[in-house]
């Protein structure tokens, strides 16, 4: 299986619209960890592994994260978060689930992760490149996590309109549509805000940040 579930986040290139709107809907999130750490490096990532802060996350039998994540040679490409935004991604897919599940669809149906944690260096890569990416991310104090928006796993077989040939063929829109009336519940509720980057267009992908006041024990 290609590893590529999604374009690389270096590969694609973020107009100055997009990037000025993303800018604007993501304005409460950076204000929410203004005044928190970033991770400089990879080192600095692994120690707070150590200290318990951030958690390893895994695929599940709600989401799977896309293969890079397993290949220890891509420092870029870290598996963790802080464990209470690893908690609010476990929840997202067990609300999401619910939903699938009663419209009938398949276990088999997996969400696709495609970004976790992020270094400031790779942030900074990110951006030069012309990415879609802010120097204040939150990505960068693993707070953000990032969900395909128009692609998905089934059986362990790729869903997405970047690598499958009869994609439009076999696409369920509903499975996106029940990620966000989730992430729309959510975000009422004050868990979370959330920002459909690359909207309507084949890397359409959904950026996620926690509310710091959801934390386990005030759900």
């Amino acid at each position: 299986m290609n590893e590529l579930f999604s374009k690389l986040e270096s590969q694609v290139k973020a107009s100055a619209e997009e990037k000025e709107r993303v800018k604007n809907l993501s304005e409460i999130e950076r204000k929410w960890w203004k005044n928190y750490s970033a991770y400089e490096t990879a080192d600095d990532i692994l120690k707070d592994v150590e200290k318990g802060v951030l958690a390893k996350i895994e695929s599940d039998k709600n989401f799977k994260l896309i293969m890079r994540f397993g290949n220890s040679e891509l420092k870029d490409w870290q598996p963790y978060l802080h464990k209470d935004t690893a908690y609010l991604l476990k929840k997202i897919g067990e609300k999401w689930r619910g939903k699938i599940k009663q419209a009938n669809l398949s276990d088999e149906i997996l969400l696709a992760v495609t970004s976790l944690i992020r270094t400031v260096e790779y942030q900074e890569k990110l951006i030069k490149k012309g990415a879609l990416a802010m120097p204040d991310s939150s990505h960068t104090k693993g707070q953000s996590f990032d969900i395909d928006g128009c692609g998905y796993y089934e059986n362990d077989n790729v869903v997405n309109p970047r690598q499958t040939a009869n994609y439009y063929d076999i696409y369920n829109p509903l499975i996106m549509r029940a990620l966000k009336e989730t992430l729309e519940e959510m975000k009422k509720e004050n868990y979370l805000n959330y920002v459909l980057e690359y909207e309507n267009t084949n890397n359409q992908c959904f950026h996620i940040t926690r509310n710091p006041d959801y934390r386990p024990e005030n759900v």
